[in-house]
């Protein structure tokens, strides 16, 4: 019988229930895969905060084809790749003096500003962005059901290219939308900004 002739045809084997990715997953900052857990990183408080509608991770390749005389463009062999550019997106639901801060990159935290009394801590914005203001390491962190292990997709030296916007609302809750950008690092900058860590699955 011809393969066509089947009435349904699937990709499903019996290994594709281990390969799903579940559920929202969290962001976490500086997460180390060889010695945090998901407690370590809520105890440390490196969690980035709650979240809604989850976060999408974007890898984009940027290069261009070779322009040589004779031979179509888009020749395989002559597309020079440049550089990565890779984001983490999410919506952050709480509205802390650190998010807000995030939020903006060029800012500083000031508990001792005279204007503000005792009880607030003023977010600044600053005129320049400066090496501190980067993210050394920002993590999503997810399930696979096949492992009791996480899958983890880290971008490096990231800050939020977004701007700011609240728009607080009755019956709702304001939210910060973040979309946080990796930068390759003077040091390395052979080496793309971001990995992923695929657990290995359970053999069963």
């Amino acid at each position: 019988m011809s393969l066509f002739n089947h009435k349904r045809m699937t990709g499903q084997t019996s290994e594709t229930k281990a390969h799903l990715l579940l559920g929202a997953g969290i962001l976490v900052k500086d997460y180390n895969p060889a010695t945090d857990t998901y407690e370590t990183a809520r105890t440390s408080q490196k969690i980035l905060g709650a979240t809604s509608g989850g976060s999408t991770f974007t890898a984009t390749k940027n290069g261009h084809y070779l322009s040589i005389d004779g031979v179509p463009e888009n020749t395989a062999g002559n597309w020079i790749l440049d550089n990565w550019t890779s984001t983490l997106q999410t919506t952050v639901q709480e509205i802390t003096a650190e998010n807000l801060k995030m939020s903006l990159a060029a800012a500083k935290l000031d508990t001792s500003d005279s204007t503000a009394g005792k009880d607030y801590t003023v977010i600044a914005p600053k005129a320049v962005l400066e090496d501190e203001d980067y993210i050394d390491s920002l993590s999503y962190i997810g399930r696979i059901s096949g492992s009791e292990k996480p899958i983890i997709i880290t971008i490096f030296h990231a800050f939020n290219t977004a701007d700011l916007s609240l728009n607080p609302k009755d019956g709702e809750e304001g939210s910060l939308a973040l979309t946080l950008t990796a930068h390759y690092s003077l040091d390395d900058p052979d080496t793309p900004p971001f990995k992923i860590y695929y657990p290995k699955i359970s053999e069963e």
